[in-house]
């Protein structure tokens, strides 16, 4: 398996575009799958329902996390 180091930025990007994004924009993670226990906090940010998001993990490929901003 590759290394997964830069994974674990998925999170401070996400907070630091965050208010920048529009309401309605979409927001597409990959390898959500291959990189569970790395992208662990990204996904139950996004997934939360207390930070702006809308989201769901697709089983497409290696998964994607689909989520939208609602403000």
């Amino acid at each position: 398996m590759p290394p997964n180091g830069w994974k674990d930025t998925y999170p401070p990007v996400l907070k630091l575009l965050q208010p920048k994004l529009r309401r309605r924009a979409i927001v597409l993670a990959d390898n959500i799958f291959t990189f569970k226990r790395a992208l662990r906090p990204y996904v139950e940010y996004v997934q939360s329902g207390q930070n702006g998001f809308v989201s769901s993990t697709l089983d497409i490929s290696d998964g994607f996390e689909l989520s939208v901003f609602m403000g």
